[in-house]
């Protein structure tokens, strides 16, 4: 994530010269633009799924995209307090092992909608200065007039445009963050229109030069307010070949509140939004 989202002074956000017809299904990718290194502790809610992230909403659910899981399998490893990808067991790194995944029930793999899923490991995470659990609000209507959020992963960085128009880049040791505008929905719809749902259950990010990545889907996005860190949404995709300009072809989000009912029934009641 070459700066995954340096703060950039007011971004001209418009997609007013965009054409309303979305781009073709073909055309989207999932990662992380314009970062920072991120060390260990900082982002204790993200965990490490070696090709996507999440985060942790209980000390045994993780939340990520359902298109991560769709090919998963019970079995795998996940980490929580991971910096740096190569080190795997480093001091203050928990790993566990996945025994159940729940992927919403009408998750939609063409449009993306209801990109959600829930991994249930064998054993609770200890709650460490490097493992904590993420707050979603119930009600992010505040949360949503923020203009910066943090999204957080280990997609892809320094990210070029080769001759013949396709993309090239690093994948990162350490894991990155990055201050990234929060788009309306109505300049979103203006771009995604027919992926978007109608029940508000999607957001858009993004900025030049700035956004989210391959590599970083599932991952969290967040928004401070009052001193408290809130996750917003999970990073579900953006368009192929449109890493350098998420202002105006943007990143869409889940939306983390929309399903606050949902992830609490699939915790069994161990989740609540706040």
């Amino acid at each position: 994530m070459r700066l995954l989202l340096p703060l950039l002074a007011l971004l001209s956000l418009s997609l007013a010269a965009l054409p309303v017809v979305p781009p073709a299904r073909d055309v989207r990718s999932e990662l992380v633009i314009g970062g920072h290194r991120a060390y260990q502790g900082s982002f204790p809610y993200y965990a490490y799924l070696h090709f996507c992230g999440g985060s942790l909403i209980t000390p045994t659910h993780i939340l990520t995209a359902a298109h991560c899981v769709s090919d998963f399998w019970i079995g795998e490893v996940m980490h929580m307090g991971v910096d740096d990808q190569w080190d795997l067991k480093k001091k203050g790194v928990q790993n566990r092992t996945v025994i159940d995944v729940i992927t919403h029930g009408v998750y939609n793999d063409t449009t993306k909608q209801n990109d959600i899923a829930i991994l249930e490991v064998d054993k609770a995470y200890d709650i460490t200065p490097y493992a904590q659990l993420a707050k979603i609000k119930a009600d992010d209507s505040e949360l949503l007039k923020e203009y910066w959020t943090t999204g957080v992963g280990f997609g892809m960085t320094n990210v070029t445009r080769n001759d013949d128009g396709t993309l090239s880049g690093v994948w990162p040791q350490y894991l990155q963050y990055a201050y990234i505008p929060l788009i309306s929905e109505d300049k979103c719809a203006q771009v995604w229109g027919r992926y978007l749902n109608e029940k508000h259950q999607q957001l858009c990010v993004g900025g030049e030069n700035l956004g989210l990545g391959s590599g970083d889907s599932g991952g969290p996005v967040s928004v401070t307010k009052d001193g408290e860190v809130y996750q917003i949404g999970i990073a579900s995709f953006n368009g192929l070949n449109r890493h350098f300009n998420q202002d105006k072809v943007p990143a869409v989000l889940t939306r983390a509140s929309s399903y606050c009912d949902w992830m609490t029934e699939k915790t069994n009641g161990a989740f609540h939004c706040v």
